[in-house]
């Protein structure tokens, strides 16, 4: 089978040309499969990572039921109690509870799968199914068991893909060997251009999603609004959840998986990571706890427990810390900002540290050997700021003032760089007074988790600051008479945008 590697095709066409396909599936678009409780359903949707010019990652899970449980379900009673004295301890948003010992009551005729929002996983099998999304005849791979111990997940690995190309994708489960395939979920992606294309490029960025502050009954807004912008490729910069917020705190492996699940499958997120290839990048809510740090732990959930199911639930590629090219004129840096963190105690004896020694030497070899016209680089935290006084867990704050002030001063030498954070939950972009960087904050994901600064405090080096509501971030390369430009846009939860910068390639 022969696959087109000429010019990427928009979105919008896509979705046009897919709408024909994805029907021969099956015979349904989406998720087929109407039954509850036989298993080898997909309620919690898939997720295509990682996408190269060349391979693609696609995550799958079986679950026992069709859809999420609904929300008019009940919720497990959390109680805590010190594992010394025995004494209850009382639950509280935005902390860890690390010498206590957790204690989970469900109501009566009720499990893990049956409380709001639940989506169990169960035994069982997923293949992948692909092609040209302009039709062809379709590759597959072999039925895979999902992994029991990673909660009933699967991945597969995708390889020797044409670049530029539109893909259609069918991911087929079914409850065991030999049984009939109980759900399809259908979707698709694009695979990046060369490093050589000289193409247009277009990508949404957002942050900080918490369940309780949805705002729509079937998930976050902020979704269709992306995937109207059409991007080739998105990025989540981590707080993808709140393990420490809300009535069900996560102080179990089990109930940090609950949060996955429920969160994952609401229609917009199954219907948005069906047809978008995403990256995630962690932070601290999404690890364990706010402003968590390696070694750190809440109940009998630990730091390195959430760092395993956040790859778990996300199928990053490793290291953590990785690059993404997408044409002759874009380059794209994810940083790691939980991993290599110095600890607690490490803080009181030496300089304290985000990135690590080892991620900051990759970082200042990569830009340096990058012929990108534009450098992008996504940080899960601010490096410019400002922050608030009150916090210490990024560069914009005084605890990481040396390590912070030489990132900035490596990010300083490059004249098309700009910096992405995730993390603030207001909208806005700055300047760094000492070097000039500019960082853009994407803010939170709806407008109920907005906030966090005053519009009527804007410092000298904003340039554009909004608090009140959520959003998202688009980048756009667009070539025009092949030169290239780099257009920047904030966006509110609707897609509306609220402000926009565009860089010309620097002479």
């Amino acid at each position: 089978m022969k696959y087109s590697t000429g010019s990427v095709l928009s979105s919008r066409l896509f979705f046009q040309v897919s709408a024909l396909l994805l029907p021969l599936v099956n015979g349904a678009v989406g998720l087929v499969g109407a039954e509850t409780g036989g298993g080898g359903y997909q309620a919690t949707g898939i997720k295509i990572t990682e996408p190269t010019a060349s391979t693609v990652t696609i995550w799958t899970r079986v679950t026992r039921d069709a859809e999420r449980a609904g929300d008019d379900r009940p919720l497990p009673i959390t109680r805590l109690f010190d594992r010394a004295t025995g004494a209850a301890v009382k639950l509280r948003e935005n902390a860890s509870f690390p010498t206590v010992r957790p204690e989970l009551t469900f109501p009566v005729g009720t499990d893990f799968g049956s409380i709001r929002g639940a989506a169990v996983g169960a035994p069982g099998q997923t293949r992948v199914r692909y092609r040209d999304s302009r039709g062809g005849a379709w590759r597959e791979t072999v039925w895979r068991d999902v992994d029991v111990s990673r909660d009933f997940t699967a991945v597969f690995s995708l390889v020797d893909l044409p670049a530029a190309a539109r893909l259609v994708v069918a991911v087929d489960s079914r409850p065991r060997e030999g049984a009939a395939t109980t759900a399809t979920v259908l979707g698709g992606f694009v695979t990046a251009p060369l490093g050589w294309a000289n193409v247009a490029a277009k990508f949404c960025v957002m942050s900080c999603q918490q369940y309780e502050d949805r705002d729509l009954a079937t998930g976050f807004a902020i979704y269709p609004a992306m995937q109207s912008v059409g991007p080739d490729f998105f990025v989540n910069t981590g707080d993808v959840l709140y393990y420490d917020h809300g009535p069900v705190i996560a102080v179990t492996a089990e109930l940090a998986r609950y949060h996955w699940a429920r969160m994952f499958s609401y229609p917009t997120l199954r219907e948005f990571h069906s047809r978008v290839g995403s990256f995630f990048m962690k932070d601290d809510h999404d690890v364990l706890s706010d402003d968590s740090h390696p070694g750190g732990s809440s109940g009998d959930f630990t730091f390195a427990d959430g760092l395993r199911i956040f790859r778990e639930q996300t199928a990053p590629s490793e290291p953590p810390y990785r690059v993404i090219r997408w044409g002759r004129h874009l380059e794209v840096w994810l940083l790691e900002g939980r991993d290599f963190r110095s600890t607690r105690e490490q803080d009181r004896t030496q300089v304290p540290t985000i990135l690590g020694a080892a991620q900051i030497a990759w970082l200042e070899k990569t830009l340096a050997a990058s012929d990108a016209t534009y450098r992008v680089v996504i940080t899960p935290t601010p490096m410019v700021g400002p922050d608030r006084l009150n916090k210490d867990d990024n560069y914009a704050n005084q605890g990481y003032v040396i390590e912070g002030t030489r990132i900035r001063s490596i990010l300083s030498r490059y004249a098309n760089l700009t910096v992405i954070t995730g993390d603030r939950h207001w909208q806005y972009v700055s300047r760094d007074v000492v070097t000039g960087i500019e960082e853009w904050s994407v803010g939170a994901a709806s407008d109920a988790h907005a906030g966090g600064w005053s519009e009527t405090q804007p410092r000298p080096e904003h340039r554009f600051l909004r608090t009140k509501y959520g959003g998202f971030l688009s980048g756009e390369v667009t070539v025009t008479a092949g030169v290239p430009a780099l257009t920047f846009r904030l966006h509110a939860v609707d897609g509306a945008v609220v402000f926009a910068s565009t860089k010309a390639a620097a002479k």
